[in-house]
């Protein structure tokens, strides 16, 4: 599947990546493909940063998922010339005071840094998603895009960490969990592609034809035209139930197989 890269600088680009690559291999199609090495790219995904040993299925990366591409700068490397004045690279110590902690937590950050970037170290600190963070300095709120030089921010300052509560999901009489979709995947024969879609469990097994019909041309695989069912556990399934019905969980796999299903023994 198709996976789509965010750089802060230049044009967006897409790379195909496996459902079971991991982040680490990810970098280094990026590498082959664009010429950043893997030790200067950090990857964030809905907020959160990317560690090199998750794959892309406990990332939950889906077709056409965009994903931002941070590049770290060599210490000695000079940014590109720009008519405005760019801040000097200078080391500088801020002292993060962060919810759980009662005392500061000192953090050595570049100046020439991004406060996206402060706050990704403190994420580092704190296992709360980037995006849940608020970081703020004199009473006023950093913004991400934004050098610690352009806050203005001096040795020993203190950042205050705001952490925003979870989002809540709309409610219903059996909870948020109804709501949630199921993550499956889906064999082709003789099992030479892996697909994986995303379902709601109430959903009837004809949508997964629905979905195979739009992904073949996206994915290049090719759905059997004297016909084909869906098997789930050695089970076969019927296109006019439910997922939940045929008891279909988080991650299980579903395999086509050629021919149809007449009613009668």
């Amino acid at each position: 599947m198709d996976v789509i890269f965010e750089p802060q600088t230049g044009l967006p680009f897409s790379i195909e990546v496996g459902f079971f690559d991991t982040v680490l291999e990810i970098k280094e199609k990026v590498e082959k493909y664009h010429g950043i090495p893997k030790k200067k790219q950090t990857l964030v995904f809905h907020g959160q940063l990317l560690q090199d040993e998750k794959d892309v299925g406990s990332c939950e990366i889906l077709q056409n998922s965009r994903i931002q591409l941070l590049v770290a700068r060599e210490p000695d490397e000079k940014p590109q010339v720009l008519v405005e004045e760019t801040p000097p690279s200078k080391k500088v110590q801020l002292n993060i005071k962060i919810p759980s902690n009662q005392t500061p937590v000192p953090l050595e950050m570049d100046m020439s840094d991004t406060v996206l970037h402060l706050k990704e170290k403190i994420h580092e600190i704190e296992p709360v998603p980037v995006k849940r963070l608020v970081l703020q300095s004199n009473g006023a709120e950093l913004q991400d895009h934004r050098s610690l030089h352009d806050c203005e921010l001096k040795y020993n300052s203190e950042i205050n960490v705001i952490v925003k509560p979870p989002p809540t999901g709309s409610g219903s009489i059996g909870g948020s969990a109804g709501f949630k979709k199921l993550r499956v995947i889906v064999l082709t024969r003789c099992g030479t592609k892996r697909i994986p879609i995303e379902v709601n469990p109430s959903d009837n097994v004809e949508v997964l034809r629905k979905e195979l019909q739009i992904l073949q041309h996206q994915m290049q695989f090719h759905l059997p035209q004297e016909g084909y069912f869906f098997i789930h556990k050695q089970d076969v399934m019927d296109d006019d139930r439910s997922f939940r019905w045929h008891r279909v969980k988080q991650g299980d796999i579903i395999e086509i197989f050629n021919g149809r299903v007449t009613s009668g023994s």
